[in-house]
């Protein structure tokens, strides 16, 4: 079974915290490698020998599996990096967005509530 895991670094070690995530399936990118290389031995036929079937679809299995592997932590790594962008994109918007722009953003408060009238306009 797996379960996801939480933890806090801070923010200019982000990507650098994902690169090491990613550098966790290079044992698992490594086998891929290998068995993309054999299994392509292994179906091709051998002088008079037929192929082992048997062996290449356990090593289609095995295969898969690290892909799959591989691709888990493909996905994690994307959600970290773009959760890191949106947070960027929020800080540069809310950063160069005019008072009353971040007003209208504020929870709780829609554009609406901010009319003359409001404000003892005549």
């Amino acid at each position: 079974m797996r379960v996801k895991l939480s933890y806090t670094v801070e923010e200019e070690d982000v990507l650098k915290e994902a690169a090491k995530i990613i550098g966790l399936s290079g044992e698992d990118m490594g086998q891929c490698v290998g068995l993309f290389n054999e299994l392509q031995t292994e179906l091709k036929s051998k002088d008079d020998n037929p192929p082992n079937t048997i062996k290449a679809l356990e090593m289609i299995e095995e295969f898969r599996k690290a892909l799959l592997a591989v691709d888990t932590r493909l996905a994690e790594v994307s959600e970290i990096v773009v959760g890191y962008d949106d947070y960027r994109r929020d800080n540069i918007t809310n950063a160069t967005a005019p008072a009353h722009t971040l007003r209208a953003q504020a929870p709780g408060i829609d554009d609406n509530s901010y009319t003359d009238e409001l404000f003892g306009a005549d």
